[in-house]
């Protein structure tokens, strides 16, 4: 570790760094699909070879504590994989706590599955609140996640009267009906209650052309 100090270089070897004790910390879990961190706060994360590494959760990033992480070129190459697991799993949990999609082309389904897994989520709806405000998504059997804050949001937003449907068209949406009012607006909340993943549309009104 090295830092400047009045235009001089300076190293601490890595041995006269404080580390910090993973015993102390507490794991991450998900209680009732609901994963709840407190922010400016650390956890220890797990990793399948058994390998504790202290995580740092701060205004949505979920992940491994700087002070560790500048640790490292002194690591075994033993640790590369834990590390390599380690890394993947922050990174898709920090995604998630600051309401971001999750793209294929980064994370494979399996590693999102796996990290999901093991912090106790569940297929099915499943929130996150690390210190960026609380986000709600669908986690499928698959591993595909869909946002359901950006779906609703987009719902809201969208004129569906000028979509070619009238007034009073019910949408069914996660186990629950809204209807068009007549501003040609529908909505729904996070906050509502859901019991189904569906999604259907009502039949688009027909204009009859003469």
């Amino acid at each position: 570790m090295c830092f400047d100090y009045n235009g001089s270089r300076q190293i601490v070897p890595n041995y006269a760094v404080p580390k910090i004790n993973t015993s102390t910390l507490s794991g991450i879990h998900a209680v009732n699909n609901s994963l709840v961190l407190n922010n400016k706060s650390y956890y220890v994360w797990t990793a399948s070879d058994g390998r504790r590494y202290p995580w740092a959760v701060n205004n949505g990033y979920v992940g491994w504590a700087v002070s560790e992480s500048l640790l490292t070129e002194n690591t075994n190459r033993g640790e590369t994989s834990s590390r390599w697991e380690m890394g993947k799993a922050g990174d898709i949990l920090t995604h998630l706590a600051q309401g971001s999609s999750l793209w294929d082309e980064l994370y494979s389904r399996k590693e999102v599955l796996s990290t999901c897994e093991k912090v106790g989520i569940k297929p099915g709806f499943f929130s996150i609140d690390a210190g960026a405000g609380k986000h709600t998504y669908i986690l499928q059997e698959s591993g595909n996640v869909i946002n359901v804050d950006k779906n609703i949001e987009r719902w809201n937003n969208i004129n569906w009267i000028g979509s070619g449907y009238k007034e009073g068209d019910t949408f069914s949406i996660y186990g629950n009906e809204y209807a068009i009012d007549s501003s040609g607006h529908i909505h729904v909340s996070t906050d509502d209650t859901f019991t189904s993943t569906d999604v259907k549309f009502p039949s688009k009104s027909l204009t009859k052309i003469v």
